[in-house]
């Protein structure tokens, strides 16, 4: 079993706007990029990695548009919005 991460709607957030329901973060913008359903949930192979690239990101549209810029998937929004959740996955033959 492989492990990986997936990033789950923080428990009040979810409890506010989703009855509780647990979500997670997808790359389904047609559901407004979460799923209730963990098979459909972006499948993060490394975390620490992951995480650089989030405030790679914030840092460029900063760079770019400035501190006020939406910045929906930097580290920003994404860790004051969501946790990561470990999650094994198994390999199919």
């Amino acid at each position: 079993m492989k492990t990986a991460w997936v990033l789950r709607l923080k428990k009040d957030i979810a409890k506010a706007e989703f009855n509780g329901q647990d979500m997670f973060l997808c790359d389904d913008e047609s559901i407004d990029f979460l799923t209730n359903d963990l098979q459909q949930a972006t499948i993060i192979y490394d975390k620490e990695k992951q995480i650089e690239d989030f405030k790679r990101h914030d840092k460029a549209i900063i760079d770019k548009f400035g501190k006020d810029a939406v910045r929906n998937f930097g580290w920003e929004n994404i860790s004051k919005n969501f946790d990561f959740v470990k999650v094994g996955l198994e390999e199919r033959k």
